[in-house]
């Protein structure tokens, strides 16, 4: 897995800017890359790969409008306790983005529940929530050394959407530009026609 200390993310950050794209970023697979702002301990984003966009949810347990939604590092998808969609989640391990060509026809996850951090006061307060236990061991923050490390899986998820539909998926980055933690950066292809080809 890769290591990334706190003071060593203001450099990544920096260089980010002027890495324009990733040596996978090919014209035929590059996909698309979004930045997610689920820095807020109480509440989560909701992205949905059929509008392309982070999305407005009232109640995602009953909510098939959504596909993957984000709480700092931690990820839900709408299947299984988190909501009514056909979703779940698929590790292909760590192997390069364009080397997935195919979603698996079965074998997806479903969502149980997981332990997330709700605020961040002393002491520290952690609820159970429905969440996808899979996808959410993208990141590990290790905080018992000093400054936290932060140990990248850089695997590749398939998603299956609430609809059925197929997303690839990387999440790539936990910070933003300005070195501000709770920042999801997630490239990704969808297929939107309903096969399992990407």
């Amino acid at each position: 897995m890769i290591k990334r200390s706190a003071l060593a993310i203001l450099a990544i950050a920096s260089l980010s800017v002027f890495v324009s794209c990733d040596k996978d970023d090919t014209p035929t697979q590059a996909g698309k890359t979004i930045t997610i702002d689920a820095s807020a301990y109480g509440s989560w984003k909701y992205f949905s790969f059929e509008e392309d966009t982070v999305v407005s949810i009232t109640d995602f347990s009953t909510s098939t409008s959504w596909d993957i939604a984000f709480h700092r590092s931690d990820i839900r998808v709408n299947s299984g306790l988190s909501g009514p969609g056909d979703g779940g989640s698929y590790s292909m391990g760590k192997v390069d983005f364009n080397s997935v060509t195919e979603a698996p026809a079965d074998g997806y996850s479903l969502n149980t529940t997981i332990s997330i951090l709700e605020s961040y006061t002393m002491p520290p307060v952690y609820v159970q929530t429905p969440g996808d236990t899979l996808v959410s061991k993208w990141l590990k923050i290790v905080t018992d050394v000093a400054p936290p490390t932060y140990e990248y899986s850089d695997n590749i998820y398939i998603i299956r959407t609430a609809n059925g539909k197929y997303a690839k998926i990387w999440l790539k980055e936990y910070f933003s530009k300005d070195a501000k933690s709770g920042h999801v950066t997630m490239k990704y292809v969808f297929q939107s026609n309903g096969t399992r080809k990407f």
